[in-house]
């Protein structure tokens, strides 16, 4: 593990070494009128007037280009009328309206238009001479096209209105982007699990990542703390480690946008994915609703028992339990018609589950309970027609009780509790504001401003079966209080012949009580049309601030041995060596970010896309100084789209452009920031009988500083490389769609596609940990590098690692002899091991269709995802210290580590889609068949590997030999088909009744295992080597009760 990283915090004694300064660190891993139906970069429209029934609203998936911001909120729609036409364009929820003048050449656009249904009114000489509707849609460019009226039209003609069905063309050739967006109606009733990241999972060439993170998303084999995430158009990712993000309540979603490449050059902070959810708004019309979501235990199965290779029980899930109740309220309208609307929502949401833990495991058994009471408001005031000002408060604050109790495994196999242990209370989440100003300067000019913050609580204390409390306060020079951290590894105790010291710690690490992240951030864009180019800049500022930090329980370890060798004293006395651990502080990120780009229409058949970006990013320790400063990461965009003949049945698109990531916030917790870990062993003269804490008596041995953490803040210049490359990516799209038309019924409108993605990591960011290099520099000087230290180990007051390049040249500030005195010194990156290497690529093949009556959206997804780095995770080892994972500390650690990664899905076919039985009855499904992961065997350690000490089963080394990245076997297939049925009752309107059956099948094939297959010294495969540790979700159903009403 990373020197740089927190603790993770693990319940109870489970111990894995990782590093020899971090011994104890523990890894855990309705109505008539017409319908649109936005499709896979593809806008879609049935010719004629048609019901739009519930099913397809409810299913309309939308796989998009939009020329909007890709955290857009709002749409755009253009097309063709005769010139000097007026356009009026009016929100048919809201009541606002626009008014735009048809150019010479033919052509309008109304931009930036907050999504929902639209009137579009056609007016020559004073009179309205067409009317259409259409729905807009956030991030995508609507076209809605005129004939124009004859020379000799009438006046009596032009009296007639004309109110159609709106002949859209089959794909939307304006743009180059593509997205998948999911309306309200559809997350409603799509059988899939009621949350963004389940959702996400949906869109082609996305997998889920590792269960040690959550199922976070994997796009296009970027590692799952690469993405980014936005509601109503602000980034609500949390920046400590790109873990988290604020969520909103599940039925306050009035769209949610899936971006799995080609961003614009308004977009920035992803080399993955980004999800951005729209929120509801009020409108004229008051409307409300309640809902009752409900996940029994009773309805749920169990993961299978699991045996390790000899044969022994492991663990079995027999009696876990897990209960769920969602409970929701929402109402919006107008408090002023036309001028000033409100929407509001509170969500309570209750969880209660039972843990039972593997045989082999010290964890205890775990009751815990979940409670989210969200809730949010969103605000809308019309000024005028050319002014538009919104506000969003939210609070997703979310509470979490841990009781700890002792388990045992009866006779019958089955796990009981037995001793209450104490519980661990957690705070996370926050509140959320976003202010957003609209103004329409023009007709071709409009300007928005935004300004938003975000706080997130990261606060957890414990309390233990006698009532004693555990907290820490941030501070590193304080004294904690509460059970410390106990480990007794005497002889006499692991023979049997003594019992344990007893401890009521519950923890071996505890965060800082009330941390908190926050973030600050205003945008301004401006768009303007200018003839045959739709010009679009903006800048914007962030400002990201995490109080943040961790000691061990009690603020001590101490740690029970004996000296067998006589090293400390006479051979065989018991002594305890005192380990002292705590970080904290306020670290702090500043970035700042412009764009330009123009889509210009080259011609009818053609658009160019052409964009730059411009990040910096400024990394700051808990005393304020600046560490990393990354400065003009230009990031240019290209894209086209080519309607090949020209009616907007076939298109070819393509993009290119390269993506940026600044350094997560957790960096600087350990690697910049003040920090106290120091190590002393003593004797002890007696053993309080509640906490384990020793008596000590006289000191056996020096005070070793560890990392040269000994509280005061590491000199900026010794912890990072000089002029560190920024984390970026380069992407290729190729795209192709056609709409297909036939005299058949049932092959006529389907929009098929074909997508070749092509993705490659120029630069990455980590730490090593390899003193060797400095030291043979410093030998080559002549400088006596053994005063203070070793070939693996740097002076006291060093850093322990560094952030650098991963086969780039290192330029930092050393003590090299431990003199006091810093020089400059610089190596080849080939002396600290090979360049970082990930590479990504895929063909999507896609088809999709909607009628009256059913839907379908289909892919497959061919994709090879290799290289030697995940990214800023590892799911190799559940390690979540992102940006200074194990990987690159020393060159050892890497070889064997080129090959297929984690999240390489060779295969993957995803489909869902409804269809409508009766007007009140209808059924939905959700299927996915997916080939399995790559595995490797990790072995080594203890100096078995180059001699590296502290590291175990990190090694591609398995039976004396390199065994390489996924060489092992791979995981076998995976299916889940889950469907659904929705019953709207004609006799009580506003009512739903739904029942989802998640994983109808109880299919149980493993998702991850365990990939250590020896341990230091070892030279055979454990028992627990490819015992699964993670299977398929297990089946369960969902009920779902709904009502809707309007005032």
């Amino acid at each position: 593990m990373s020197p740089h990283s927190r603790p993770f915090d693990t319940p109870i004694n489970e111990c894995r070494q990782r590093r020899f300064y971090k011994l104890f660190s523990l890894a855990a891993k309705q109505g008539q009128g017409e319908f649109y139906l936005m499709k896979s970069n593809t806008l879609f429209a049935r010719s004629g007037v048609l019901k739009r029934t519930a099913l397809v609203s409810a299913l309309g998936a939308c796989l998009l280009a939009g020329s909007a911001h890709a955290q857009s909120t709002v749409g755009d729609i253009y097309g063709s009328a005769a010139a000097s036409q007026t356009i009026q364009i009016q929100n048919l929820g809201s009541g606002a309206s626009r008014t735009v003048v048809v150019g010479e050449d033919g052509r309008y656009r109304a931009s930036s238009l907050p999504i929902g249904s639209y009137r579009i009114n056609v007016q020559q000489n004073g009179q309205t001479v067409s009317t259409r509707d259409i729905n807009v849609v956030a991030g995508q460019s609507a076209q809605v096209n005129f004939n124009a009226p004859s020379a000799d039209t009438s006046a009596a003609a032009l009296d007639t209105v004309t109110v159609s069905a709106n002949a859209l063309s089959a794909i939307d050739v304006a743009s180059v982007e593509s997205r998948t967006s999911f309306t309200a109606d559809q997350l409603n009733s799509l059988p899939v699990p009621r949350n963004v990241v389940d959702v996400a999972a949906l869109t082609p060439g996305t997998v889920k990542g590792d269960s040690a993170f959550g199922n976070l998303p994997s796009f296009g084999g970027a590692s799952v703390a690469e993405n980014s995430y936005y509601v109503n158009g602000f980034n609500v990712t949390n920046l400590y480690n790109n873990l988290s993000f604020s969520e909103v309540p599940f039925q306050a979603i009035q769209q949610l946008d899936v971006q799995t490449g080609g961003y614009g050059a308004q977009y920035g902070f992803s080399t993955g994915g980004v999800t951005s959810v729209i929120t509801k708004r009020g409108t004229n019309e008051w409307k409300g609703g309640a809902s009752w979501v409900y996940t029994p235990a009773f309805g749920r199965e169990q993961q299978p028992t699991t045996y390790t290779k000899d044969g022994a029980l492991y663990r079995t899930y027999q009696k876990n339990s897990d209960n769920d109740n969602v409970y929701s309220a929402w109402l919006g309208g107008a408090l002023i018609k036309d001028k000033l609307f409100f929407y509001g929502i509170f969500q309570s949401h209750r969880e209660t589950e039972t843990n039972y833990q593997a045989t082999t495991s010290t964890k205890p058994a775990e009751r815990n309970t979940y409670s989210d009471p969200f809730y949010l408001i969103k605000m809308d005031w019309n000024i005028n027609d050319s002014n538009i000002l919104e506000w969003t408060g939210m609070n997703n604050t979310k509470h979490t009780t841990n009781q700890y109790y002792n388990q045992a495994i009866g006779d019958d196999g089955k796990p009981s509790t037995t001793d209450f242990l104490g519980r661990r209370n957690v705070k996370t989440g926050g509140a959320v504001n976003v202010f957003k100003y609209t103004s329409y300067l023009t007709d071709d000019l409009t300007l928005s401003a935004q300004w938003g913050k975000m706080k997130s609580k990261n606060s957890s204390d414990y309390v233990s079966a006698d009532g004693t409390r555990t907290t820490y306060d941030g501070n590193i020079n304080g004294a904690n209080t509460g059970c410390p951290y106990v480990i007794d590894r005497r002889t006499s105790t692991a023979s049997g012949v003594t019992d344990p010291y007893a401890s009521c710690y519950l923890s071996s690490t505890i965060d800082r009580f009330n941390g908190e992240d926050q973030r600050t951030a205003y945008r301004v864009d401006l768009d303007w049309k200018i003839g045959d180019h739709d010009l679009s800049g903006g800048f914007s500022r962030e400002k990201w601030k995490s109080d943040s930090g961790q000691s061990y329980a009690g603020g001590a370890l101490y740690y029970y041995r004996t000296d067998t060798a006589g090293n400390l004293g006479p051979a065989g006395n018991d002594y305890v060596s005192v380990y002292n651990y705590r970080t904290g502080g306020s670290v702090a990120i500043d970035q700042k970010s412009w764009f330009l780009q123009d889509n210009w229409q080259v011609s009818d058949k053609v658009l160019a896309y052409i964009g730059v970006r411009n990040d910096s990013f400024n990394n700051k320790n808990g005393a304020g100084e600046n560490f990393v400063r990354q400065g003009n990461i230009w990031q240019p965009r290209l894209g086209f789209s080519w309607d090949v003949f020209g009616d907007s049945t076939t298109k070819v698109f393509g993009t290119a452009g390269r993506y940026s990531l600044p350094i997560a916030a957790n960096v600087a917790l350990r690697a910049a920031t003040a920090s106290y870990y120091t190590s002393q062993p003593f004797a002890y003269s007696g053993v309080d009988s509640v906490t384990g804490v020793p008596t000590l008596g006289a000191a056996l041995g020096p005070q070793q500083i560890v990392n040269g953490e000994n509280g005061s803040t590491p000199d900026p210049r010794s912890v990072a490389t000089k002029d560190l490359k920024p984390y970026s990516q380069d992407e290729y799209i190729l795209g192709f769609q056609h709409r297909i038309t036939s005299d058949n019924d049932f092959f006529n409108d389907w929009v098929v596609g074909a997508k070749a993605t092509w993705r490659k990591l120029n630069n990455a960011i980590d730490d090593t940990c390899d003193w060797r290099p400095f030291y043979a520099y410093g030998q080559s000087l002549g400088l006596n590098m053994d005063a203070n230290g070793d070939q693996f180990t740097p002076p006291s007051t060093m850093p322990g690692c560094f952030i650098y390049n991963p086969g780039s040249k290192v330029s930092v500030d050393v003590d090299l002899d431990g003199s006091g005195q810093l020089r400059n010194v610089t190596l080849p990156g080939t002396a600290f091991g090979t360049k970082a290497k990930r590479t990504y690529e895929s063909v999507t093949l896609s088809a999709e269709k909607a009628s009256d009556k059913w839907y379908v959206n289909a892919s497959y997804t061919w994709s090879k995802n290799r290289g030697n780095t995940e990214g800023l995770v590892n799911s190799d080892n559940g390690q979540m210290d992102t940006g200074t994972t194990s990987a690159f500390d020393y060159p050892e650690l890497m070889t064997g580590a080129t090959g297929y990664l984690p999240n390489d899905r060779r295969h993957s076919f995803k489909i869902y889609g409804g269809y409508k039985i009766t007007p009140e009855w209808s059924v939905g499904v959700n299927g996915l068949l997916e080939s399995g992961r790559p595995t490797s065997c990790f072995g080594g350690g203890d100096e078995t590997v180059g001699g590296i000490p502290g590291y175990n089963s990190e090694f591609f080394y398995c039976e004396g030999k390199i065994s390489g990245r996924g060489r092992a076997k791979r995981l076998p297939w995976t299916w889940t088909l889950s469907p659904n049925v929705v019953y709207t009752p004609a006799a009580a309107k506003g009512l739903t009744v739904q029942l989802d059956m998640i994983n109808l099948l109880n299919n149980d094939k493993p998702t991850a295992i365990n990939e250590i297959g020896e341990s230091a010294g070892q030279t055979f495969y454990s028992s627990t080597y490819r015992v699964p540790s993670y299977y398929q979700t297990p089946r369960y159903f969902r009920l779902m009760v709904q009502y809707d009403f309007s005032l």
